[in-house]
């Protein structure tokens, strides 16, 4: 019986190499909650801000050589820009320039940034991260970033989604988030509007 069994699994792998794989793509095709694009036609499921923050960029002994190089800042987080917001949290990120200019009249650094948003007295968090050009040697841009929700604390655990955050005319900045369900599906009010 157990030679038997070992016969027909022997028979069995080859079809298999071949079906599984159509079977994903198949599969993954029929999705019923499409992921934000850049469009972004979905409602976002929240938009914060960070006051003007603190940077500390740590630049490398060599000058001429960016990449390595690590910027790092801290701001409060915010539910609204302006002397009137309220501080519901902490904003904190790092970057490391990973890409320097490609010698083409490209005055750009790659910088992969990873950002924790933390809420005051609370275990939630969210954790984004992707990579952005900037122009070689400032340390913001004036262009939209566009990166990813890779995870979260408390009630944001298994977060995932997109990020956009843009510099303001007044230094402040504003994150506008979109999360998959079930995360983009709760009322998130309490959140951007203070500590439970």
């Amino acid at each position: 019986m157990d030679t038997l069994i070992r016969t027909r699994l022997r028979r069995l792998c080859p079809a298999a190499w071949f079906v599984c794989p159509w079977l994903l793509v198949l599969c993954s095709c029929g999705t019923t909650d499409p992921a934000p694009t850049r469009d972004l036609n979905l409602a976002p499921t929240m938009t914060l801000y960070n006051a003007p923050p603190v940077i500390n960029h740590f630049h490398l002994k060599d000058t001429a050589r960016a990449h390595g190089e690590i910027v790092s800042w801290h701001a409060d987080l915010d539910d609204a820009e302006g002397e009137g917001a309220n501080r519901i949290g902490h904003c904190n990120g790092t970057m490391q320039v990973t890409r320097s200019n490609d010698g083409h009249g490209d005055d750009r650094e790659h910088r992969m940034t990873t950002i924790e948003l933390d809420w005051e007295d609370s275990d939630d968090s969210l954790l984004i991260a992707g990579s952005h050009p900037y122009r070689h040697g400032e340390v913001e841009s004036d262009t939209g970033m566009i990166r990813a929700v890779i995870g979260g604390t408390g009630s944001f655990m298994g977060a995932r989604g997109q990020m956009i955050s843009e510099r303001l005319r007044s230094g402040w900045y504003r994150h506008t988030i979109w999360l998959l369900p079930p995360h983009g599906r709760q009322d998130l009010e309490s959140y951007v509007s203070g500590p439970r």
